[in-house]
């Protein structure tokens, strides 16, 4: 009857409690990177930070012939590092660099302090308009141009490509990589830039405080406790589990103890691993060429180490915080039933007291 028992709430914890554990601890860490003031405010500055270097190591790269880049991505990109002024130069000359740093990051910002009760909820716009004024600045189309004149020159057929490609723009999917004829440059320029802004809107809103009330909300605190709550399910089946195994109050704690710590463990276990992995994935791909994107892959994925450990210390770290948490809890539980055990080797040891007469 005893094994039994304790075979049946063994089942209990590992098919019920232990999974419903693990997924409880990634949706709450999850939900409170996602909601923090923090992430909103910190990510896209440090990101941001990371594009200039992302574009400088890529050029760099480029020049390597060891790698596996397509021939295509090799000539645009050497043509580009051609160019006396660097994408740096060109995002500081355009306001580009402003509008990432001040404007994004501000309005992220804002929707944070909205969701975290520090002011009234109101609609947040980002205004798109600067973004495709930098776009359309005459240093970008002098740069396009300058880019152009080091390329190869087309033959008849690349020519003709590009002669589609000024009459119709939407189809600006792959450029030949050559330099169209001199008389066709500018026009060259304006669809490279066309291609770009033509989907871009004046302007996106972030947040429409129109289902929120007017007065300070902390709508991140709320969701936060609410995810806590839900803590509740797996501590159910673990005190189900544990009160059909157990044969007394010790081995109840430690079964608790027990079922928390692996829940705990195995969701820490596998945030750590995310946080390591992620950064090396981005320069694993499948098959050369297999698709455009990965004409990039391998030389892009090489430089994105740092951006995707920005992510993923914003996201994973909640989990792991979390989980460190929750398994602190199952240590205690687990030490916690050692006290009942001590009481009741103690009660077996107590002198009997003689009986009267």
């Amino acid at each position: 009857m005893n094994q039994t028992r304790t075979i049946l709430g063994l089942l209990i914890m590992i098919f019920f409690a232990i999974p419903i554990l693990f997924g409880i601890i990634w949706a709450v860490g999850m939900t409170q990177a996602v909601v923090s003031s923090k992430m909103l405010s910190e990510l896209p500055r440090e990101v941001i930070s990371e594009i200039p270097d992302l574009v400088d190591g890529v050029l760099l790269a480029a020049k390597d012939e060891n790698s596996q880049l397509h021939p295509d991505a090799r000539v645009w990109l050497t043509a580009i590092a051609g160019v006396a002024k660097t994408p740096r130069e060109l995002l500081r000359e355009t306001g580009l660099s402003d509008w990432l740093e001040k404007e994004l990051s501000d309005t992220l910002r804002t929707v944070g302090d909205i969701l975290n009760g520090k002011i009234e909820a109101r609609n947040v716009r980002l205004d798109l308009r600067p973004l495709k004024q930098a776009l359309n600045h005459p240093a970008v189309g002098l740069y396009i141009s300058q880019v152009l004149e080091k390329l190869p020159a087309c033959s008849p057929e690349q020519s003709e490509a590009w002669t589609e490609i000024i009459q119709d723009p939407d189809r600006f999917d792959e450029p030949p990589p050559c330099r169209p004829a001199a008389a066709m440059n500018m026009d060259v320029s304006t669809a490279i830039r066309g291609s770009i802004t033509r989907d871009i809107p004046d302007e996106v809103n972030f947040f429409k405080s129109s289902h929120f009330p007017y007065h300070r909300i902390n709508i991140a605190k709320t969701v936060t406790s609410f995810t806590y709550l839900l803590f509740l399910i797996p501590a159910l089946f673990i005190v189900l589990g544990a009160l059909v195994a157990a044969r007394c109050k010790s081995h109840f704690f430690r079964w608790s103890g027990a079922v928390t710590m692996i829940g705990g463990g195995l969701a820490l276990g596998l945030a750590t691993f995310v946080k390591q992995i992620v950064p090396w994935s981005a320069r694993f791909h499948p098959g050369p060429f297999s698709s455009h994107w990965l004409h990039w892959n391998d030389l892009i994925g090489d430089q994105l180490g740092g951006i995707a450990l920005i992510f993923t210390r914003h996201l994973v770290a909640p989990v792991i915080t979390v989980a460190g948490a929750v398994c602190v809890v199952g240590l205690l539980l687990f030490a916690f039933s050692f006290t009942f055990s001590r009481e009741a080797e103690g009660s077996a040891q107590a002198p009997q007291q003689p009986q009267a007469s």
